[in-house]
């Protein structure tokens, strides 16, 4: 037993939650400037399995 307590929240989990979140802002249409945030949601996606191949 390591004695921690709580979830175990890796950083796949976060880049996903991140996507969700940038998806859903995208999907509301709220304008964040000249960034895409489309396309922000699908980088933060593609990293989080990277990060799962890639065991880090």
């Amino acid at each position: 037993m390591t004695g921690r307590s709580g979830s175990n929240i890796g950083i796949r989990s976060v880049l996903l939650i991140i996507a969700i979140i940038c998806f859903i802002v995208a999907a509301l249409g709220i304008d964040v400037g000249k960034v895409s945030i489309l396309a922000v949601g699908l980088a933060f996606f593609a990293g989080a399995f990277l990060v799962g191949e890639l065991h880090l």
